[in-house]
C-alpha cells in the first residue's frame, strides 16, 4: 500500500461520517484478526486510500461486479467528458480510447455514471472520491436547464416548477429554490423523495426474486408513477425505474410492454450520455432486439447496428456479446443483400 501514498496524502477532504465508518471497519478487522499490534490509524488510512483509488469492476452493461485495485489505472484522472474508458475482461483492466489521443493529451476516464445532471454527478464524486470536478461539462453547473432534468418538483399550490440551486459553485448541502415560485428547501427534501422510490424498487426486486412477478410489475409501476409525480420525466429516477420495468417485462416474456418502456428511455439516454457510451450502446442493443422480436425488423436492425458501432469501440471483440452481435449483423446484411439481388420474385 505504500505506493498509494502519492494518491492520498491526508484525510482532510474526507467527510467525518466516512472517516467514522472507516474507523469502525478498522476496529472490526482488528477484532477478526486478533492482532493487538495492528495500527488502527494506519488501517483507517489504508481504507481511505482504497476508497479513492479502487475501481468498480463492471460488466459490459456497466453494472458493478465488485471492486479492484489497479495502481497504474489509479493515476488516470476523471472527466465527465472522457476520451477513454476503463473496461474489464475478467479481472484484467483494459483502457480503450474513445477518441484519437494525440501526443501530449491527457487520458481521462469517468469514475461515475454519467447519465446524471451536473449537481448529482458532483454529489457522486464528492461522496465516493472526495473532490469536485471542474471539467467542461461541469462548467454548466449554474445552468438551470441542466438541473431541471433531475430536479424535484415543486408542489406548492398550483406551482409546476422545479427545485434547483442558484449558487454558482457546488456544496453538498445546498439550498434548493423553486425556479418558478421561489420556495426554498434543503437537499434533504430531495433525498427523502428519492427514498420513496428506492423503497418501492427494493420491494419490487424482492417480489421478483421471490418469483412473485405480477406483484413485482405492480410495485414497479407504482414506483414509476411516484417518480413521475416527484421528478422531471427525463430524470435519472424515472429512467432507473423504467430500466427495471424493461428487464422485468423481458424476463416474464411481455416483450410488447418491455418495448414500450424501452422506447421511453431512448431520448433520455441520447440527451444525457455521450454517443460513445456503453450504457447507451447496451440500451440500443436491448431496444433493437425488442423491436426485432415485435416484428419491427427495420427499426430493430437500425438500433442493433448503432449498438454494434458503439460497443465495438468501447469494448472490442474480446467480449462474447459484442462478437455475437457483429456476427449476427454480418449474417443479416448478407441475407438482405441476397434478397435484393434476387429481386421481388425471389428468382
Amino acid at each position: 500500500m505504500l505506493h498509494l501514498t502519492y494518491f492520498w496524502e491526508d484525510q482532510s477532504n474526507m467527510e467525518s461520517e466516512k472517516l467514522a465508518e472507516y474507523q469502525i471497519m478498522a476496529q472490526i478487522v482488528n477484532h477478526m484478526l486478533q492482532q493487538p499490534e495492528l495500527d488502527l490509524d494506519e488501517a483507517v488510512n489504508i481504507f481511505c486510500k482504497l476508497s479513492c483509488n479502487a475501481h468498480a469492476i463492471v460488466d459490459i452493461a456497466m453494472e458493478p461486479l465488485g471492486i479492484g485495485l489497479y495502481p497504474v489505472m489509479s493515476v488516470i484522472n476523471h472527466s465527465c467528458l472522457p476520451n477513454a474508458i476503463l473496461v474489464f475482461e475478467g479481472k484484467l483492466a483494459v483502457l480503450r480510447a474513445l477518441a484519437p489521443v494525440e501526443k501530449g493529451d491527457e487520458v481521462l476516464i469517468s469514475y461515475i455514471d454519467l447519465s446524471r445532471t451536473t449537481r448529482h454527478r458532483q454529489d457522486d464524486l464528492n461522496g465516493k472520491y472526495h473532490f469536485t470536478c471542474t471539467c467542461p461539462r461541469c462548467s454548466k453547473f449554474a445552468e438551470i436547464d441542466d438541473q431541471i432534468l433531475d430536479a424535484l418538483r415543486c408542489k406548492e399550490g398550483e406551482c409546476n416548477g422545479f427545485f434547483v440551486t442558484k449558487d454558482r459553485s457546488y456544496s453538498r448541502d445546498q439550498k434548493l429554490e423553486c425556479n418558478k415560485c421561489g420556495l426554498v428547501k434543503t437537499s434533504e427534501a430531495e433525498r427523502s423523495a428519492k427514498g420513496i422510490i428506492d423503497r418501492l424498487c427494493d420491494k419490487g426486486k424482492s417480489d421478483f426474486f421471490s418469483d412473485n412477478f405480477q406483484e413485482a410489475v405492480s410495485t414497479f409501476k407504482r414506483a414509476e408513477e411516484a417518480a413521475l409525480d416527484l421528478f422531471h420525466p427525463s430524470s435519472f429516477s424515472v429512467m432507473m425505474v423504467r430500466n427495471l420495468l424493461t428487464k422485468l417485462y423481458t424476463t416474464i416474456g411481455d416483450t410488447r410492454a418491455a418495448l414500450e418502456s424501452c422506447r421511453l428511455m431512448t431520448p433520455v439516454h441520447e440527451r444525457l450520455l455521450q454517443t460513445l457510451n456503453p450504457v447507451r450502446g447496451m440500451h440500443y442493443l436491448t431496444r433493437g432486439m425488442l423491436e426485432w422480436v415485435e416484428g419491427n425488423r427495420g427499426d430493430g436492425r437500425n438500433y442493433l447496428v448503432r449498438a454494434g458501432d458503439i460497443l465495438l469501440l468501447t469494448h472490442g471483440t474480446n467480449f462474447p456479446l459484442v462478437k455475437e452481435l457483429l456476427i449476427n449483423l454480418a449474417k443479416d446484411h448478407a441475407e438482405l443483400a441476397k434478397k435484393q439481388e434476387e429481386g421481388p420474385s425471389g428468382s
